[in-house]
């Protein structure tokens, strides 16, 4: 699907969550060249999971392109709730993997330099950019596995048997929309419960308890 050639590609009045999407991961980017390690660190996780959701929204807006709302209203193929005005699969996939990570990964980035770089008592050891973004991404990695298996389980099912789910969507479309919620459910669990486990590792490497451990 293409483009709306009467219209300008950004909806105007989801105009400015799209550029501040856009601006935050140019930022990610110049913040990952920076020579302070604690920024290097939160633009490091901010490009991981942009990286992550434009990979995973790839696939997801070939599902169920109708979920790609502002708000996931069910609104068939209309462009009125979309901050694209084009149902292109590959320009809505950029536009939402920006849009739907980029602050809750700067927040992550934040507490993730916090612990890996603030002088705490008796952590001499600091944790830098580089050892931590194989982390973030194999991290990653897992998850858009772990994301697209349970989608593709729960799309299966709902496929051999349909029913109604998601209130005011047709049935048609239930399969691939929760595929989509299911896909979006795993990639924030896994960002909420990676990040808690990563943080307990860090604050473990810095107090030195695997090496006592050892």
């Amino acid at each position: 699907m293409s483009t709306n050639t009467n219209l300008p590609l950004i909806n105007e009045q989801y105009k400015s969550m799209v550029y501040l999407a856009a601006f935050a991961t140019g930022v990610a980017v110049t913040a990952v060249l920076s020579p302070w390690e604690a920024t290097r660190i939160i633009g490091t996780t901010v490009l991981t999971g942009v990286s992550y959701g434009v990979a995973n929204d790839m696939i997801a807006c070939r599902d169920c392109i109708e979920y790609f709302t502002v708000g996931h209203q069910y609104d068939a193929q209309n462009l009125r709730n979309r901050p694209l005005n084009t149902l292109n699969p590959t320009l809505n996939a950029i536009a939402w993997g920006m849009i739907a990570t980029w602050h809750v990964c700067a927040v992550a980035g934040v507490v993730l330099a916090a612990i890996a770089r603030t002088p705490f008592p008796g952590m001499a050891l600091k944790i830098t950019a580089a050892q931590l973004a194989p982390v973030l991404i194999i991290g990653a990695l897992a998850t858009f596995v772990f994301a697209h298996i349970s989608s593709r389980i729960a799309q299966k099912k709902m496929q051999d048997h349909p029913h109604q789910k998601y209130w005011g969507v047709p049935t048609e479309f239930q399969a691939g929309w929760e595929a989509c919620n299911i896909r979006n459910s795993a990639g924030y669990s896994a960002l909420a419960i990676g990040g808690l486990l990563l943080s307990i590792g860090m604050v473990a490497v810095r107090a030195g308890v695997l090496e006592r451990i050892r």
